[in-house]
Parts: C-alpha cells; structure tokens; sequence
C-alpha cells in the first residue's frame, strides 16, 4: 500500500509538471503528423497524385443581364433573350485528341449552319487571305510580321508555319483550317486551364443538343447560356439606341477593373455607349470543378449576378416610325420627282428632329440611312463591315446631332429678333427690297434672281412669309456681325447641347472666329450662309425657344433610369451626361419682349397659311396650324441643302419639327413631310383612347 501511495505521488508530481506534459502532448502530434504524411506520400501517394492532377477548380464568369431600353411609354427598344456559347478551354489530353476534338466540334456548328467566330484571315472559300487583308497591305504585313514571316509571304506560306504550329500535318487541308481558325481565335484570347474563349455565339438547338450528347470526346468544349442582346426592331432608332459588340483589346486592358473580360460586350454607339454604366450590371461568378478531359463534376454559385438598369427614353416610338418613314419617303420621292415635278438625284440622305418645346424632349429623332444594330451584337461579319465603311451616304453617321448645315433663310428669325433687341428696327417699320442691295457686294434677293422682281416695301413678319434676303441684309447691316452672333449664342447654336449621345458637333456661328472679316461677310450671314454651321438638334432647339416665348431648353434624350428597387434623379442623371459629354448647357430665359417673339411668330403662320408664304401649298389641308420657314443652303457642291422647320399648333405650340435634306434643292419640298408628322402627333396625342392605348402598349409589349 505504502508503495502505490508513493508510485501515485510520483505520477501526480509529473502532471503537475506542466512543461513536461506539453512535450509529451507534441511528440505524440509530431508522431501522428508523420504517419499520416507516410500514408499520404509513400502508401497512397500515386492514388492522391492522379486525383489531384484529374481535379480542375476554375471560376467562370456567370453574365449579367445588361438593362433594357424602353421609349417614353414602356415599349421595349432593345433587351435579351437566353441563347447559348460555345467555350473552348485548354485541356491535359494530347495534341492529337484536342485537334480532332476540335475538328469534330466545328463539323457540328456549320452542319447546323452555326458560324465561327474566328479573326483568322482567311477568306470565305479558304484559299487565301480575306479582302481585308488584300486591300490593306499594311494590316497584312504586320500580320506577318508578328508570326515572324516576311512581308512577302504567301498564304499558303501562313499556312505551312500554323501547320506546323498547331500540329495539324496529318489533317487534310478543309479539316486543317477548320482546326487552325478556332486554335488561332482561342490563343488570340488567351484560353487557359481557367480562361475560356468563345468559339461560337448564339448556336442553334440542335447543336446544342449534339455537342452535350458528344461531350464525352468534345474535350474542353463548354456550352454557357448567356442573356445576349437583342433589338427589337434592326433599323429603328438605330442612331439613337446603338449597339453592343464585344470588347476591343484595349477597351479590356482599361475596364478589366471595372468587372469586364476580354469576352465582355459593351455599348459602342449610342445609349448604348452613353449609359454603358447603368445598362452593364454585375457579373456572377460560378466554382467549377472538372477534371484533366475538361468534364464537369460540380458546379456552385459564388457570386450572384445583378442585372443592369433599364433606361426610358424621350422618345415615342409612335412618332418615331412616322418620322422614319416619313423621311424615307421623301427621299424616295425628291429622287422619282413625285415631289418636286422634277428628279433631284442627289437627295438619298438626311434628317429629321421632333422636340417638346416646352421640355426640350426628345420625341423623335431620326437620321438617314440608318443600319442594322443586330448586326453587331455576334461581330459583324468584314463584308458587312466594310460595305458600312464604304458607303459614299455614311448610314452610321448620325446627321441630326452630327451633321453640320448652313441654316439658309431659317436663320432670319433670329436675325430679326437681334434687330428688334437691339432697336435697330420696329415690327411697323417698313424696309424696302430694291432687288438688289446697294452695298458691299450688291447681293440679289431671290426673287429677282428668279423673276426680275422685288418684294416691295416689307414689315418684319411680311419679310419672313417671303424670306425677302435684301430685308434682312439691311438688318444685318444695322445691327452688325456681334449682335449677330450673340443672338445666335443665346439660342445655343454653334454650341453642343449636351444631348446624351456621343459624336455631338459643335457648328459654327459666323463672324465668332474669323480673323478677317467684311460688310459683305455680314450680308452673307444674315440670310444663314457664309460659315454658319448648325446640326439639325441645335436648329430644333432654336426654333423651340421660339415657338415656346423664349426659354432655351435643355435637350435631352434619357427620361429615366431605373432597376426594380431605385431610379436615379434628374440630378444624378444630369451630372452622369455632363461627365460623358463634357458639356455643362445651362437652360434660360432670353427674356425676349413677347410682342417681339409674337411678331416673328406671326411671319412663321404667315408662310404656311397667307399667299405668298412660301410653304404656303403644302399646308392648304393641315390639321392643325402650323407656323414655319423654308431654308435653302447653297453647298459648294451638286445641288442645294433643302431645310423646312416648324412647330404647332401655332396658338399653343406642342412640338417643334425640323427637317434637313442633303441636296433635297428647295425647303419648301420638305414641308408636305413635316406636315404628315405633325398631323400624326396630333392624330396620336388627342385621341380619346390615348391612356388605355399606352397602357395596352406597356402590358403587351408590342413589338414592331
């Protein structure tokens, strides 16, 4: 007994000996750790070896949906619809069974009629390098120059080095090309172990189905569904909307930051580009498992993916239609001379702007030609691209906030008000018109250039009825070039408005830059020639300001932004476009005398209403009262610029219309146009059913 007591104390005295207890405690970690690690090398090593080699975490990119574009009343413009890709990863399998992975994966897209998408030069029947590079020796040399061939190499030379390159000898030549074109397009972006590229954009059902029922030997291959965008309509609203195409090498190298791949599509022209912000949202991510063949053995959610903002725009795609084909319509018609009496050859392109006068809204914009922004979303083919470029009309260039137009006698109303501010003349005070001015360079007035006739002695309203040019060179002459010219500041011409679009022109006013300037520079700019300049929006804006007493709007295509929690303010709207644009436009009030406006006002219902207002005709059946002015632009070139702009109802003005034909000859063959646009808004803003139409219109989506 005495001896366990002792045996017991001795054990109590070591456990009370708590560094002694700790070293035990590690050696047996230490020996547990080494056992395991025996088990894991030496044991089961190889077993955990092949494991680890078979087993592939990657994180692939989950897309957001980007936000839709609707016009003012709800009517989608441009949104998505689920459509699937084809990605190529890189695997551990071998040369061999990658080549004929991909050669078999290629003869299932094109028997479903699926395209390639592949910047491999190499033209439609495979024997040679694309137009492209044909015509642009400078593209195709520094192709060869960084594949390390001379600048005289052949194609088949190109051939031979990615034969070789690619390990692709054994192939014969259709099959070789289809494997060098997707491993050339692959490598250009960079595919990896963990990086896929798309080989295929928006593939047909069937080869879905025969690509998953191939995956077994498809090694790599990876079907991805993806929201992709989608227009309702190819051409409307095409210079306004835009388009989305996929990121440029050095658009990915600035915004990678910003959530993008090298994959990413993003807005390339208008809205598109504008509200690229708002419209992109965020992109998911998912945790992909797969193993050495590139099979998929679990996928999971990481990172959900939020949809992008919609935007609403000004427009109403109601008018917008009536102003498109209205547009081409009078194209057509200038051209067959169904409109004039006469064929003008010349007149295949122009523009028209609506606006809210009282809001300085956008309610219909349209340019043409337009072109199709389908086209873009998969990457336009390099026909279709060069056939855009090349068009002698430019269907891209967007003439209503773009093009830059002499005014011709549109301009006259603002030459009178400057007259009127200034005190230089009264609304009673008669001028006369001797036919041919008696200073500077005696310029002619129109009418005795045309009839050996004169208009008499005029009023100020009675010159605008008859754009009586001898009237306002008089004018001109009293007042003086800066007067002039701060008029035309007031009214925001020769000045971007800030419109949320990109490629905005500023114009010109003349007599604001010119280091040499004379009377008969003065003469030339008060009936709208010399260098003014002003795109179509400037000119509706003017005319705006008028028809609505004399406040100079803020234009603005964007009505709001919104996503299914918030919507940003005027405000925070209004700061974003300033940064995209760089232009701070202030709305104003010119403070004009409104027995002043009214009586430039008068001139305008004169034209369209009293004999010998020159759009007097064209206006005899109008469904309401219209007040206008006619404008014809001389151009150094073929025939003249014709320009027709208005608003109405003359008493209580709605909607400001301006029209611009290149080479259309006379303004006044513009009117019967601007006529059918405004009888159609008038048509479609005060029928009875109009709130339960737009609310038909937002449930049903209708598409056109």
């Amino acid at each position: 007994m005495e001896n366990f007591k002792k045996k017991f104390a001795n054990a109590l005295e070591v456990l009370e000996n708590r560094e002694l207890v700790l070293s035990i405690f590690l050696i047996l970690i230490g020996v547990i750790f080494i056992i395991q690690l025996f088990n894991i090398q030496i044991i089961n090593g190889a077993s955990y070896r092949e494991q680890a080699e078979n087993k592939i975490v990657r994180n692939e990119t989950v897309p957001s949906s980007r936000g839709e574009i609707y016009d003012r009343n709800g009517v989608v413009l441009a949104t998505n619809k689920l459509t699937y890709n084809v990605e190529l990863y890189r695997t551990k399998v071998g040369i061999e069974e990658t080549n004929n992975a991909i050669r078999d994966l290629v003869d299932i897209l094109v028997s479903n009629g699926d395209a390639i998408s592949s910047s491999f030069p190499v033209n439609d029947n495979g024997d040679n390098f694309s137009q492209e590079y044909l015509d642009d020796g400078e593209l195709r040399e520094e192709f060869l120059k960084n594949i390390k061939l001379e600048k005289d190499a052949t194609f088949n030379d190109v051939i031979d080095y990615y034969t070789e390159l690619y390990a692709v000898e054994d192939y014969d030549y259709e099959d070789k090309l289809k494997i060098i074109k997707v491993k050339y397009e692959a490598n250009q972006n960079g595919y990896s172990l963990f990086n896929g590229a798309i080989i295929s954009k928006n593939i047909s059902k069937n080869s879905v189905a025969q690509i998953e029922e191939l995956k077994s030997r498809l090694y790599g291959v990876n079907i991805v569904s993806v929201p992709q965008r989608y227009y309702v309509s190819d051409t409307f609203a095409s210079h306004i909307i835009g388009y989305v195409s996929k990121i440029s090498t050095e658009e990915y190298k600035n915004m990678k930051d910003n959530g993008y791949t090298i994959n990413s599509l993003i807005g390339k022209a208008g809205i598109e580009e504008s509200m690229e912000t708002y419209l992109k949202g965020t992109d998911g991510v998912k945790k992909v498992v797969t193993d050495s063949f590139g099979n998929v053995s679990s996928e999971q959610i990481t990172q959900d993916a939020v949809a992008g903002n919609n935007v609403y725009l000004t427009i109403d795609y109601r008018i917008q239609q009536v102003v498109e084909s209205s547009l081409v319509s009078c194209l057509e018609g200038l051209r067959n001379g169904s409109i004039a009496g006469k064929i003008i050859p010349q007149a295949y392109s122009g523009s028209v702007v609506v606006l809210d006068v009282e809001t300085g809204e956008v309610l219909a914009m349209a340019s043409y030609p337009n072109y199709n922004i389908n086209s873009f979303v998969n990457g336009i083919s390099t026909q279709e691209w060069n056939a855009l470029n090349n068009d002698e009309q430019k269907p891209m260039f967007n003439r209503a906030i773009s093009g830059t137009y002499s005014p011709g006698s549109t301009y006259k109303m603002l030459v009178g008000i400057s007259g009127l501010e200034s005190g230089a003349i009264t609304t009673e005070e008669y001028i006369n018109d001797p036919g041919i001015y008696p200073y500077a360079y005696n310029p002619k007035c129109w009418i005795y250039s045309s009839y050996m006739l004169t208009h008499g002695n005029l009023k100020l309203a009675e010159a605008i009825k008859v754009s009586c040019n001898c009237y306002f060179y008089e004018v001109g002459r009293r007042v003086g070039i800066k007067t002039i010219v701060d008029w035309a500041k007031n009214f925001g011409l020769g000045r971007k408005t800030g419109i949320e679009l990109s490629g905005e022109a500023s114009g010109n006013i003349a007599g604001e830059n010119e280091e040499t300037w004379s009377l008969g520079d003065t003469l030339s700019a008060s009936i709208g020639q010399s260098t003014n300049l002003y795109t179509p929006l400037q000119l509706a804006n003017y005319i705006s300001t008028i028809a609505n007493g004399g406040r100079l709007n803020k234009v603005s295509v964007i009505k709001s932004v919104e996503n299914d929690i918030t919507s940003l303010s005027i405000t925070q709207i209004s700061e974003f476009t300033k940064q995209f644009t760089g232009v701070d436009f202030e709305a104003k009030d010119l403070n004009i005398s409104k027995y002043y406006i009214d009586t430039i006002k008068e001139g305008m219902y004169a034209v369209t209403t009293d004999t010998g207002g020159t759009a007097q005709f064209a206006f005899l059946d109008s469904k309401v009262e219209v007040a206008g002015k006619t404008g014809t632009a001389q151009v150094a070139n073929g025939d003249n610029n014709a320009i027709f702009l208005g608003f109405a109802p003359y008493n209580n003005p709605k909607i400001a219309v301006v029209a611009v034909v290149e080479h259309g000859d006379q303004g006044h063959y513009l009117a019967p146009m601007v006529k059918e646009i405004i009888n159609s808004y008038f048509d479609i803003y005060t029928t009875d059913s109009k709130t339960e139409k737009n609310q038909d219109i937002v449930n049903n989506r209708i598409e056109f």
